[in-house]
């Protein structure tokens, strides 16, 4: 019986998780439009401010252009062509 709770009570506590992952709120969408060794590309990313959007659209574009950790380190250290942000 005890045991039957405990799985029930971790399924429940899951499951709350998972729902408040899915509905949580993404407030800024921006999208950043980098070039990188001769390559141009743009992402949009929405995140729940605009300081995490901002970082997550240029990462997702330099993840884009580029293979590898230095590659991308080094495309995110370098100002993105156009960035432009909308709140949701």
């Amino acid at each position: 019986m005890k045991k039957a709770l405990a799985i029930s009570a971790a399924i429940a506590v899951f499951g709350f998780l998972v729902w408040r992952l899915l509905t949580a709120e993404a407030a800024v969408e921006c999208e950043a439009c980098m070039v990188y060794a001769g390559r141009r590309a743009c992402a949009s990313v929405a995140a729940p401010d605009r300081m995490q959007a901002e970082a997550r659209s240029i990462s997702q574009v330099c993840s884009i252009l580029t293979s590898g950790v230095t590659r991308s380190l080094e495309c995110e250290r370098q100002a993105p062509q156009s960035l432009t942000c909308r709140e949701r």
